[in-house]
Parts: C-alpha cells; structure tokens; sequence
C-alpha cells in the first residue's frame, strides 16, 4: 500500500510539473499567491509529503559514500528535484529560484525524518 501511495504521489507531482511548464497553472493554484511565502510553503509541502511517502515505501538503504543521516531514496528525489528546479532557467513560462530548491531540501529532510521516525516506531512495515 505504501509503495501504491508513493508512486501515486510521484505520478501527481509530475502532473504539476507538467501543469506549470505549460504555463498553465494559473486556475490551479492562483490562491498560493495570497498566502505569504505560499510558493515556497508549496514546494516544502508537495516534497515533504513526497519524501515522506518514498522513505516509508522503499527500503531505507544507506550509500557508503553519503553522511549516514542520508538515504538513498532521498539522494534520488533530491537528484531528480534538483534537475527539475535548475531545468527552468530553461522554460519560459518557468523561473529558476534559489529558495524554491531550499525549500525542496527541507521538504525532503523533513519527510525522511518523519518517514524514520514511524519506521522506528513499528519496525518491519512500510504500510501506511
């Protein structure tokens, strides 16, 4: 279940992505631009919840050449985010900023430690 969950997520998220390199994400999520710094709570709030979902799901495998605090599964959510982020200096209907691609790497810290932490709390599941 948790593995459906994670994929769905990812499947949502490039859904968005997709949205907003067409310029098209106006309709969708214009109320973002009324809450103060919502851009930037967005994107802590979609790679937090992804993150999350992707630690619980798959196995929480250390790689010998990353600090120990670092799974593999969020090294490679934090390769494709960051290729993501830096792709719209590319896009015209995008903008390449550095505090989004901040605010990735705090979602992404705060969901594999969320994700650990109910790990630790029942051992051996990765259901949610």
């Amino acid at each position: 279940m948790a593995k459906v969950a994670a994929v769905g997520f990812i499947v949502f998220f490039i859904w968005i992505v997709m949205i907003a390199d067409r310029g098209d994400g106006t309709p969708w999520w214009s109320f973002i631009e009324r809450i103060p710094h919502g851009d930037k709570v967005g994107h802590l709030g979609l790679i937090g919840t992804m993150s999350f979902l992707c630690n619980l799901a798959f196995p929480s495998r250390k790689a010998g050449f990353l600090p120990g605090f670092i799974t593999l599964t969020t090294l490679v959510l934090l390769v494709f985010l960051s290729m993501e982020e830096l792709s719209q200096a590319f896009i015209k209907t995008r903008h390449l900023d550095l505090y989004d691609w901040l605010a990735d790497l705090a979602g992404l810290a705060i969901g594999q430690f969320w994700a650990m932490t109910a790990k630790i709390k029942s051992p051996g599941t990765t259901a949610l």
